[in-house]
Order: C-alpha cells, then sequence, then structure tokens
C-alpha cells in the first residue's frame, strides 16, 4: 500500500473511527462485504487473512494506546 492510504481506513473516509470497527465485525460475523480496497487496509497485520486479530488492531490503533 501507498503512503496516502491509512491502514484501517476501511470506509475510506480518511480517518480511523468506530464505522471502520462496525465494517470489519460485520464483515467477520458475514453479515457485511467488503471490496478488495477495503479487505487491504482491514488487514492491519497483513498476513493475508481477515480476523479478530485484525479487528484487535484496529480498535487498539484507533484508541491511539
Amino acid at each position: 500500500m501507498g503512503d496516502d492510504i491509512l491502514t484501517g481506513d476501511i470506509n475510506l473516509d480518511g480517518k480511523l473511527s468506530v464505522s471502520d470497527v462496525v465494517l470489519l465485525q460485520k464483515y467477520l460475523i458475514k453479515s457485511g462485504k467488503l471490496t478488495a480496497d477495503q479487505a487491504k487496509r482491514a488487514d492491519l497485520n497483513r498476513d493475508g487473512v481477515l480476523n479478530a486479530y485484525d479487528l484487535a488492531l484496529l480498535k487498539h490503533t484507533m484508541l491511539g494506546k
């Protein structure tokens, strides 16, 4: 990903927010879909798999801890 892409910005609004967390949660429980670009941004640990670890990293990053 390029430097201009914010990892974790799943809804593509330029910032990390609860909306990004909700989108990833919905995807993980199979009640939502992500585009290829969104999935790339959601893979916070860059292992090629979207899972609860990515969700935890997103929450951790969003909270700044």
